[in-house]
């Protein structure tokens, strides 16, 4: 990091007197230059611009707001503006004017972001920060002696602040205020470290190829906002094919069951989806279609993309997969022309309250320890995209590119598959976005997981028997695309701890036809007479059996049917 420095003036008054007579109190900087070069671009470079002299008791009880006022810019440029703006001001709370770092409370870092610095300009502008009043766990957590520093924060080599002119401004009444005690931060991060442990148990367990985790950029108290905000809502969408149709039909059994009327961009806060998943997670929050309308859509699609033919064996050992990606990348560019005027919208979406989604896919050279690729909507500034100009289009064919089914789709200089490989229930990735895009204090009342089916029970055969080569791919695959392990490892730890402690918040709503074992009063096998069957589920096809789904519709309504509590639960969670 190269950081040239100029000594901040600051100008030191009896901060007590002063605000008696004036009401305010400002404290002025001259400019500082702040240059992230550092070799590792993953990691937030600070430094402090300047401190606020020691507050004393008196003056923190009357203080009723504290705001920044800064003249700056950025490095003038910037190579891609739909990845963010990196660099900004925080504020943060330092024991004395002498300590090198931030106060730490129950593990988290009192430090809190005032505003992002003007964006890609040469010239100084002027830009307020956040209005921080007398209810923030900013000056709930003042004690005696307490400065509070100004820090330049920038990510990535190359960005950079120009900070000229700095005014940290006290608004000080003469009464002295009544406010909250400080936040017990402990308990919040308690149950954070808890939700990290079970992340790494269900890595361990799942054998995950890739291993979701909290960010540490969590651990800072602005993470830990106790604004008053309604409770989050979200949707995570297993792959499978054809079969997302009866997804779609479940969720719509939801919204029914909770007499909702609303689209599901508008009820979801953030929705995660993977393979085909994602897909439908892009028709129904990017493009903002009603469940009907996507329903109509997907049939389509599917009935286009997947056309039924002998040809399939042959195709796939000349050509290495199965299907043409034509189709598929015409239909997907056919709505999104449809709905959004062009076919190459971008996935970002920045307007006002906007359902947050992404789906993901995984780099075909790297498929074994390699975090999955995520193309979101939004920007996470926990954890920076890849792609954050990708096509709608190119995000839906990267996350469908099912290995054997369609040809890797090459997105700059890599080429991507279907995400569902080792991320086909996305549950865990789902919730590890939300902490990081809305907080881990943010209250949730639904988690919604829809699956596409349970599998039927699937062995291995033993090593070196070749003649069942066939039978080795497929268990490997049904291995590789596995949902129900994560829901089992996650569905006690989301009601337990997500965020709002002991509460039902969490829903997996799947369907399968369960195939029991010997019948012994009616002396017949369900299923084939030459087979044995022990808690096994009844195969619920291919990816690409369109014709399966006939045979679908009733198992699904049986599941309904079955789980009418859990609908109308979850239903009912979604209308508050």
């Amino acid at each position: 990091m190269s950081v040239g420095y100029i000594t901040a003036r600051i100008w030191i008054a009896k901060l007590k007197s002063q605000a008696i007579e004036n009401g305010r109190y400002k404290v002025k900087a001259a400019q500082e230059v702040h240059d992230n070069a550092d070799e590792n671009p993953a990691i937030t470079r600070s430094t402090v611009w300047f401190k606020s002299p020691a507050l004393d008791p008196v003056t923190i009880r009357r203080l009723d707001h504290i705001q920044l006022y800064a003249e700056s810019h950025d490095q003038g440029f910037c190579d891609n503006p739909d990845l963010g703006n990196w660099t900004w001001f925080e504020l943060a709370i330092y024991e004395d004017d002498q300590a090198e770092f931030p106060r730490s409370k129950g593990g988290v870092d009192l430090i809190w972001r005032s505003h992002y610095n003007a964006f890609s300009t040469n010239e100084f502008k002027w830009c307020e920060g956040e209005l921080f009043e007398e209810k923030h766990d900013l000056i709930r957590c003042l004690e005696d002696g307490n400065v509070i520093g100004v820090r330049l924060c920038s990510r990535f080599s190359g960005w950079k602040i120009h900070a000229r002119n700095g005014y940290l401004v006290f608004k000080i009444g003469s009464e002295t205020l009544n406010r909250p005690p400080p936040p017990k931060y402990s308990k919040m991060v308690t149950n954070l470290n808890v939700i990290q442990d079970v992340l790494n148990e269900v890595n361990v367990k799942s054998e995950a190829v890739f291993k979701p985790s909290i960010s540490e950029g969590l651990y800072r108290a602005d993470a830990f906002s106790t604004a008053e905000e309604p409770p989050l809502r979200v949707l995570a969408l297993d792959g499978g094919g054809v079969r997302g149709l009866m997804s779609l039909k479940i969720l719509k059994a939801v919204f029914e069951h909770g007499n909702i009327t609303k689209k599901p961009c508008e009820v979801f806060d953030m929705i995660g989806g993977t393979s085909t998943g994602g897909f439908i997670a892009i028709m129904l929050g990017r493009l903002r279609m009603s469940i009907d309308e996507c329903i109509q859509r997907y049939e389509k699609v599917m009935g286009k993309v997947f056309p039924d033919g002998t040809w399939k064996t042959s195709s796939l050992v000349w050509n290495g997969h199965i299907y043409p990606e034509g189709p598929l990348e015409e239909a997907i560019k056919e709505i999104v022309k449809e709905k959004l005027g062009s076919a190459d919208a971008k996935l970002i979406d920045d307007s006002e309250n906007a359902c947050k989604i992404f789906v993901m896919a995984v780099r075909e050279d790297k498929g074994n320890n390699r975090a999955p690729v995520f193309f979101r909507s939004y920007v996470n500034r926990e954890n920076a995209s890849e792609f954050p100009e990708v096509k709608i289009w190119e995000a839906a064919r990267a996350t469908s590119a099912a290995p054997s089914y369609f040809k890797p789709f090459k997105l700059g200089d890599h080429n991507l598959v279907d995400g569902g490989l080792g991320a086909n229930n996305p549950i865990g990735w789902l919730w590890t976005e939300m902490l990081a895009v809305f907080g881990p204090a943010r209250p949730t009342n639904c988690f919604l997981s829809i699956g596409t089916g349970r599998a039927k029970n699937q062995s291995l055969p033993e090593p070196g028997k070749l003649l069942k080569a066939k039978h080795t791919l497929e268990a490997l695959a049904s291995i590789a695309t596995n949902t129900e392990i994560t829901h089992i490892l996650f569905r006690t730890l989301i009601n337990a701890f997500a965020p709002k402690t002991i509460a039902k918040k969490y829903w997996r709503l799947n369907f399968g036809k369960h195939i029991g074992d010997w019948d012994e009063k009616g002396g017949i096998w369900e299923g084939w007479a030459t087979e044995r069957h022990y808690d096994d589920w009844k195969d619920p096809g291919g990816l690409d059996d369109v014709k399966a789904l006939e045979a679908l519709e009733p198992i699904v309504k049986k599941c309904i049917a079955d789980m009418e509590s859990d609908f109308k639960e979850c239903g009912a969670a979604l209308q508050n």
